[in-house]
């Protein structure tokens, strides 16, 4: 250790200190009840504390730099439904009066249209996964609990989750709850004693195919199965009670469009099978836990690596995580996209949300700076997004409740450039915003134009009062949307030369014929030519549609 960083303690042992004086004097505050304190500010700042606290035992700012991520992402949605939250006139000022913000009244549009009770749901287990996040055997008891919700919700009788074992390419029994009856065919060294099969199931492997748990898994589908007699891959074993089936539902674990694994729940024959509600249920609980599994998987994966790897490398593996695995078909329309990260971390993100058949959003973004804090920023921005996009609001409203949701007059170094643009595959139109410097163009089939449609605005958390303006936009087969960051028309080759929106149109002009996807294959490979070994000091993020 260099002599310089030995006085790196001196302040993490005074934040360490002020965070636990700070805990100390919530924690009266509530028990005097002078105040109303939030779970939230306790889970965060223990997860602040504890990734201090391991830091000093063992130096390691990547581990100290997730905790603090991490207790952000923590506070965000409390955040965004204070900010956004509506009083009905219970809340008062320090005189006694009611508060008279726009005429009494705090406008909500959001939390109206979240389901509380999953809300709640997904708030308890967020707070669970925070406090066991470090703990030896971590994943095992985030799943344990998911498994009792899952029976509790849906009143099944057992529970199963499995999950994907990418080096044995296969699915692993990771916990069993309750009275699960196997669907598949038991192997004959196994008794046909409950005991026995119980404890056979709790190390079962699964292939990929030939079985239920892996159909599901392939299939990205849930299924609810009433009547195993009739689907021929759900298998009776002999005529014991406690192995005869009854009704099932198997709901695959999807987290940033990669499934993870399978969760299965029973009910017995003898008891009423399961309803469609019970479904339903059973669909949103198993998107909640694989969230949850995914982000203890990805933490464990960091942790292992964490003492053979540099910060901004990390960083960037979380970058690259929060990516979708791959763009979806879609009706109407083919997409694609490309990412290329800098050295350093800059925040580009894109994402695309299929909210519903008139609701297909398409973002991209790109966060100024290059430290840790522009990663935190992007997490916060793509996590409010996905947080309104299912709303009945338009891109324009979107940006603009982000826009105070990030907002910070603490923080005036860090902001971003956002392009929102939504879909409707029924209607077969686009409407798009824009906040920020990020271009949009078209390039017109029918007379082969290119043009830039948005206008330079605002960036996103500059300034808390910005509204942004919504453009509908009719397109026609052949026409293509692109929007990009600034990384991509600004990279420079060894001349120092940029590579320009006008050699960004000449590629599509010359591909025009090929597919969304192949057209951001051409772009990000012309790029790459063009810089040659020069070295890039921002991200390039491209996403392009085009109409069929």
């Amino acid at each position: 250790m260099q002599p310089i960083d030995k006085f790196a303690y001196i302040p993490l042992f005074a934040a360490t200190a002020l965070i636990a004086a700070t805990m100390l004097f919530l924690f009266i505050a509530a028990a005097r009840k002078t105040a109303k304190v939030s779970f939230v500010f306790f889970l965060s700042l223990l997860c602040v504390l504890a990734g201090a606290l391991y830091t000093a035992a063992r130096p390691n700012i990547a581990f100290f730099s997730l905790t603090l991520a991490f207790a952000a992402f923590l506070t965000l949605p409390y955040a965004i439904i204070k900010a956004l939250s509506k009083n009905d006139g219970s809340e008062a000022d320090d005189d006694g009066k009611p508060n008279a913000i726009n005429g009494g009244k705090r406008y909500n549009v959001v939390y109206e249209e979240i389901d509380r009770s999953l809300l709640d749901i997904q708030k308890d287990l967020l707070g669970r996964a925070a406090e066991s996040i470090s703990a030896p055997g971590a994943l095992d008891s985030i799943l344990e609990y998911y498994s009792k919700q899952l029976i509790e919700y849906t009143h099944a009788d057992g529970s199963m989750i499995l999950l994907l074992d990418d080096f044995d390419d296969a699915l692993s029994v990771k916990h069993l709850e309750g009275s699960f009856v196997p669907p598949y065919l038991l192997p004959e060294n196994i008794p046909h004693k409950q005991n026995r099969v119980d404890m056979s199931m709790k190390y079962a492997q699964f292939q990929l195919k030939g079985n239920i748990f892996g159909d599901i898994l392939s299939g990205s589908k849930a299924e609810l199965i009433t009547e195993p007699t009739k689907d021929e891959r759900i298998v009776q074993n002999e005529k014991e009670d406690f192995l005869k089936c009854g009704s099932y539902i198997f709901a695959p674990l999807i987290a940033q469009s990669q499934t993870i694994g399978v969760a299965a729940l029973s009910r017995d024959h003898d008891n009423e099978v399961f309803s469609e509600k019970d479904f339903d249920v059973a669909k949103k609980l198993a998107d909640i836990m694989a969230l949850g599994a995914r982000l203890i998987t990805i933490h464990n994966d960091m942790v292992e690596r964490s003492n053979d790897e540099k910060e901004g490398e990390i960083s960037a593996r979380i970058q690259k995580s929060l990516l979708p695995a791959k763009l979806p078909i879609l009706p109407g329309i083919t997409s694609g996209a490309f990412f290329s990260n800098a050295e350093s971390i800059c925040g580009d993100f894109y994402d695309l949300v299929v909210a519903r058949k008139d609701r297909i959003a398409f973002a991209l973004g790109d966060v100024t700076g290059k430290n840790l804090t522009s990663l935190v920023i992007m997490i916060q921005i793509r996590a409010m997004l996905r947080l309104v996009i299912n709303t009945q609001q338009t891109p324009a409203t979107i940006l603009s409740w982000t826009n105070r949701g990030l907002f910070s007059e603490a923080d005036k170094d860090h902001f971003a450039s956002v392009s929102l643009i939504f879909y409707d595959s029924i209607a077969k139109k686009f409407t798009y915003s824009s906040g920020g410097t990020n271009p949009i163009y078209i390039y017109r089939q029918k007379d082969q134009s290119f043009s830039k449609i948005s206008d330079d605005t605002m960036p996103i958390g500059m300034e808390k009062e910005t509204v942004y303006a919504d453009k509908d936009l009719e397109c026609e087969s052949g026409d293509i949307i692109v929007t990009c960051s600034d990384g991509l028309i600004e990279a420079l080759n060894l001349d120092g030369k940029q590579y320009s929106a006008s050699r960004l149109e000449k590629i599509i002009k010359e591909n025009h014929s090929l597919a969304g996807k192949e057209i951001a294959k051409r772009v990000q490979d012309d790029v790459k030519n063009f810089c040659g070994s020069a070295v890039q000091h921002d991200d390039q993020t491209l996403l392009c549609i085009k109409v069929q």
